[in-house]
Parts: structure tokens; C-alpha cells; sequence
């Protein structure tokens, strides 16, 4: 039986990380899939898996952007918490109101 070439399955892993950290990542599906969609998925993913895990709020530790096989792919490290919330910067997400915003975006 012939090997076949390593592609990338699309779609979404999350892997628990020392520290209470998660990284979320996404492969989109096609090759046509721009950007802002795959960042706009992928942050909703990051609210779905806060709240999933009794969170309230994340904060993005760093974030990749890459293709593989010309698909694009995002990962995020996440910080997550509830009730008072980390430094509060521009990388800090509500998880409920950023679920809400992406609802009609990430389809």
C-alpha cells in the first residue's frame, strides 16, 4: 500500500498546558478560508473552551498565524480565569460577550 503525503485535517485541537494554560488551534477546512475568518473562529473557540471550563474571561499569552498545504491555521496560548480579571489589557476577552459578537461572524 502506497504512504500518503502528511496533510493537515482542518478543524480545531485544544491541549492543556502547564500552568493553567490552553493552546486552541485552528485549521480551516479550504484553502479560500481568509484570515479574519480563521482569527474570528478561532477566538470564539477560545470563549467556547473558557466557559466549558467554569471560566469567565481569557487573556491571550501569544498567538501564531501559519498555512499548511496553503490552509490557514491560527493557534492561541490562553490564560483563563473568572471573577477578577488579569491586568485587563487589549488581549483580555470576555468569554460570554465575545461568544455573542462572533455568533453571526463564524459560520
Amino acid at each position: 500500500m502506497p504512504s500518503l503525503p502528511f496533510s493537515e485535517p482542518s478543524g480545531f485541537t485544544e491541549e492543556a498546558m502547564k500552568g493553567g494554560q490552553y493552546r486552541i488551534a485552528y485549521t480551516a477546512p479550504a484553502d479560500d478560508v481568509t484570515a479574519k475568518t480563521v482569527a474570528d473562529r478561532t477566538l470564539a473557540r477560545a470563549a467556547q473552551v473558557t466557559l466549558d471550563k467554569g471560566n469567565e474571561w481569557f487573556e491571550i499569552a501569544s498567538k501564531i498565524d501559519g498555512k499548511s498545504d496553503g490552509k490557514r491555521m491560527q493557534t492561541l496560548i490562553i490564560q483563563m480565569g473568572k471573577g477578577e480579571s488579569l491586568a485587563g489589557g487589549p488581549k483580555q476577552y470576555d468569554a460570554k460577550q465575545t461568544l455573542a459578537s462572533l455568533k453571526g461572524k463564524i459560520s
